[in-house]
């Protein structure tokens, strides 16, 4: 905390000062002269820049749980595996591994900004969080010139347990991402290209969970700094290379050529050497596992998945509509450390996307995908100011883990059928001057669905399931002359699980998101800043548990999440390129309490947050 105070007020000294030196000169470059695309508007024909954002609202929302709108659940802490709620849609058709705990904190190309600058652009951020939770991203960009642009972009993060830690650098979970890029567009040839290099080194210690002394002890979940442990020495360390590489040509206007060549490496390896290490009547290794297949000391596992992906396609715009055809290849290999299970496979798609856009009244868009073999994708969206509906059928091929595992606790061979999906979903955008409302529907079905029982088996069940899920947003403001005042923002679903098979999908029945907040500007309307509450509440549901040795969350019905209430306070403020918000979350968490997020995992503590980012453009 003391550190953070001193870096705050070295930043905003040193920032008053240039001010003061460059006060009658004209400031040339900032907020307006850059701007960023990506590789999906390059890929569309989609020709808009984007000025980078400059809004501190959410700004409080940092961790990828919060800005999701806590539609994940992950292990109570920073940097820790995911699991989404709500059991979207797998978004490939394709076989993928299924290894996809910690696949969110990698920097993935598509979320990679090509930059266009008027001057050398950096970005530097830092959470600071309570409970020693540390995340720091420095990104870097420059034109070379008017038609180069280079740069990368650096995340480091370093969290202590939350649970049990035994000094000041007892670490959970110490990750880096890094990713270089490039964009160069030719002057005169009508031809371009994108290039990018990606790479994640991520390094947990698993724990396992909180272990009560008795079952019937709840309020034992919730010791954090003397809680029992259910794993000593057990690490996941996932890493995850990328190559990526886009370029096209364009002979004509109606007419353009493109390729996009991709390679990405998945390693992830689970160890465990705890032994016979015992606590009690407790063994922090037997005691945790069911089963040992080929050893009864250590478990040392290593999982290997590789795809190497060629498209080419031809696209275009004619008038008012945009249309592209594409073929992609792609080779896929999955091996286990001691098994491999089948030899390299290839796979073959055809694919169309077509896209009307209506002056500015309305968009539709279609898709699809075809993989030889029969899985295949269709999805249509309508979008426009008062309404979007977005339809998409799926069958996808199942992930590598629940067809063929062998490892130390686990054994399996499974044939499972093509999962099979229907989801359609809308939303009305009803705007009046003082109040919003978007009603929200979603129904989603599967067949053939996919999961990990309560024995940690994967399972495929041949009945039906739907999800049905109602609500949406309403929002209301009070506003003065000057577009200052109060705002209560509210997110609201009900969800509903039937069907022969609605025993494989748990859900929270209400979900609830409530942000309540003043905005305005401080200081003869210098510094813009918001102020308020940031809330989240949903039912008692029983969440899935979480087996680390496969990175898989599965069924479970003896510990149900129960409902709770978590609020943060928080204060959001910008001074000219240099944005601050001060949090402190889950502050009505009582002292020897709180609530679970996943089974034998309590949430986040009581704890202060500040977060820091600072652009400069020259």
């Amino acid at each position: 905390m003391r550190i953070s105070i001193v870096v705050i007020a070295l930043f905003l000294i040193s920032d008053l000062s240039a001010q003061v030196i460059d006060d009658s000169t004209k400031v040339v470059y900032g907020f307006n002269t850059i701007s960023f695309t990506t590789e999906y508007n390059l890929l569309n024909n989609i020709d808009n820049y984007h000025i980078i954002d400059t809004s501190i609202y959410l700004y409080e929302r940092q961790s990828y749980v919060n800005s999701s709108g806590r539609k994940f659940q992950n292990l109570g802490n920073l940097g820790t595996a995911l699991f989404p709620i709500y059991h979207p849609t797998r978004p490939l058709i394709g076989r993928t591994s299924g290894l996809d705990a910690y696949a969110k904190y990698a920097i993935e190309p598509s979320e990679i900004k090509y930059y266009d600058t008027k001057s050398p652009f950096i970005k530097a951020f830092l959470f600071a969080g309570g409970g020693n939770r540390n995340l720091i991203d420095i990104s870097f960009s420059r034109n070379i010139n008017a038609s180069w642009n280079i740069g990368f972009d650096l995340k480091l993060t370093t969290v202590n347990k939350q649970l049990a830690p035994q000094n000041q650098t007892d670490r959970q979970v110490i990750g880096t991402s890094f990713a270089a890029y490039t964009h160069y567009k030719h002057p005169k040839i009508p031809y371009q290209f994108l290039f990018n290099y990606s790479s994640m080194n991520h390094n947990v210690f698993e724990l396992g969970g909180a272990r009560p002394s008795l079952d019937s002890l709840e309020l034992d979940f919730f010791l954090f700094d003397n809680v029992l442990l259910r794993l000593d020495e057990a690490q996941n360390r996932i890493k995850i290379t990328n190559w990526h590489f886009y370029h096209s040509f364009q002979p004509k206007d109606q007419f353009q050529v493109y390729h996009i060549f991709n390679y990405r490496k998945e390693i992830a390896s689970y160890q465990d050497a705890a032994g016979a290490i015992g606590v009690g009547n407790y063994d922090l290794y037997r005691d945790f596992y069911n089963d040992f297949l080929l050893d009864e000391d250590a478990t040392n596992e290593e999982y290997i998945f590789t795809t190497t992906s060629n498209e080419v396609g031809l696209k275009g715009n004619l008038s008012s509509l945009f249309y592209r055809f594409y073929a992609r290849l792609k080779t896929i290999d999955w091996k286990y450390l001691l098994y491999d299970p089948e030899e390299k496979t290839v796979e073959t798609y055809l694919g169309a996307l077509v896209r009307f856009k209506w002056k500015e009244k309305f968009t539709i868009t279609g898709n699809i995908e075809y993989l030889l073999g029969g899985e295949f994708q269709l999805e249509g969206n309508l979008s426009s100011d008062l309404l979007t509906v977005n339809y998409t059928a799926k069958r996808v091929n199942v992930p590598f883990i629940f067809s063929d595992y062998f490892g130390n606790h686990h054994e399996w061979h499974n044939d499972f059928d093509p999962i099979f999906s229907n989801e359609l979903s809308g939303q009305i955008n009803l705007n009046f001057k003082l109040i919003e409302i978007k009603p929200k529907a979603k129904f989603t079905t599967y067949t053939n669905f996919i999961y990990f029982d309560e024995e940690i088996n994967p399972t495929q069940s041949n009945k039906g399931l739907l999800l049905s899920s109602f609500g949406g947003d309403i929002n209301v403001r009070i506003l003065n002359g000057k577009g200052e005042g109060w705002h209560f923002e509210h997110e609201a679903y009900y969800t509903n699980v039937s069907g022969g098979a609605s025993n494989a999908v748990r859900v929270p029945q209400l979900f609830v998101n409530a942000r309540y907040f003043w905005r305005g500007k401080w200081f003869k309307d210098f510094i813009p800043v918001e102020i308020g509450i940031d809330g989240h509440a949903r039912t008692a549901y029983f969440a899935n548990a979480y087996a680390p040795e496969i990175q898989q969350f599965y069924l479970q019905n003896t510990q149900e999440a129960f409902g709770y209430v978590a609020t943060d306070l928080f204060l959001n403020m910008q001074i000219d390129k240099f944005f601050l918000s001060l949090k402190w979350t889950h502050f009505n968490q009582s002292q020897n309490g709180g609530y679970i997020v996943t089974p034998n995992y309590p949430g986040q503590p009581r704890v202060f947050d500040i977060i820091i980012k600072w652009l400069f453009f020259d």
